[in-house]
């Protein structure tokens, strides 16, 4: 009886691309409904950011389950529809619980603050086409954070995953770091405070260039 040898055929790195391409996509989606959800939110709060913390317990079964807070998720959590939204199909966490993507801390002002009443206004951003809000992020570990972006790894030992994005500019960056993470090939999806979404490799995004510079896209310019 004759048989296909299928060791003869590339069909093995062909069909991961095409794998990680849909990722990436589905992915991009998610960061595109982020950026949808954020706008709607901002317009029911007069124009305001979603705070990246409010100091109050979170509600019954949160994606978030911090004591005494609520995190940006739970605060945009009726907004999006669909929970999955906030998960990153190629992040290394829980795949049924946690948060693949981060807000941006330095955009958000805060980790914390009383109330939404509190968080940035639209009109404190310069420029809101080139100013992320939240992108793929992850915590990174020890072993590798001090290594070059493109080698670092995904700390999987957080289940809930990572919902703060820091840049290198923060004085938390060695202590707690919530990173950029390029999973799509060397690229990461971020949604921009105008409600757009892109793929950009970090250096297009300027993560890790001096606060001021035109090219850093993580401060309010």
């Amino acid at each position: 009886m004759l048989g296909w040898d299928f060791g003869h055929f590339s069909l093995g790195p062909a069909f991961v691309k095409v794998r990680d391409k849909a990722r990436e996509l589905q992915c991009l989606n998610n960061v595109r409904n982020l950026a949808i959800a954020h706008t709607i939110y901002s317009g029911d709060h007069d124009d305001q950011l979603v705070p990246h913390a409010v100091r109050r317990p979170p509600h019954s079964g949160a994606l978030v389950p911090a004591e005494g807070m609520t995190f940006w998720p739970d605060l945009l959590q009726n907004y999006v529809g669909d929970d999955r939204i906030f998960r990153c199909p190629c992040m290394h966490c829980d795949s049924e619980r946690a948060i693949g993507y981060g807000m941006n801390l330095k955009i958000a002002g805060a980790f914390l603050v009383q109330s939404e009443t509190y968080a940035p206004h639209h009109s404190e951003i310069q420029s809101p086409m080139r100013t992320v809000l939240f992108a793929d992020a992850a915590f990174v570990t020890r072993a590798t954070m001090n290594r070059p972006i493109g080698e670092w790894q995904e700390d999987a030992s957080h289940p809930w995953g990572c919902w703060t994005l820091r840049a290198p500019a923060d004085s938390l960056w060695r202590f707690a770091p919530s990173r950029l993470m390029p999973r799509h090939q060397g690229r990461a999806n971020a949604a921009f405070v105008d409600g757009h979404a892109e793929t950009l490799t970090p250096a297009q995004l300027g993560y890790g260039l001096p606060l001021g510079h035109p090219k850093n896209w993580w401060d309010r310019h």
